[in-house]
């Protein structure tokens, strides 16, 4: 897969989840709604938070599994630079 092309796929995959994610605190927050006893606006930036990190984890792995270059550089990058090295 183009590099190009992993970009946009990330790209268009965070503002679909930051807008879900957004959405979601936002109803959370008007429904006055709360989590092991937080207060309501505590309990919403909770779960904005956590969505973010949702995207974060979700795009990283979407990217790993579609591009093996990827995979590699990620992985093996100390392997590779010892390998040029010599």
């Amino acid at each position: 897969m183009s590099g190009w092309l992993l970009i946009l796929a990330l790209l268009l995959l965070g503002g679909v989840l930051s807008t879900l994610g957004d959405r979601l605190g936002s109803k959370v927050g008007k429904a006055r709604l709360s989590l092991m006893g937080m207060r309501p606006r505590r309990t919403a930036v909770l779960i904005t938070v956590l969505t973010g990190s949702l995207i974060s984890g979700i795009s990283l792995g979407l990217m790993l599994l579609v591009s093996d270059r990827l995979r590699t550089g990620l992985f093996e990058l100390d392997q590779i630079e010892r390998r040029l090295k010599d």
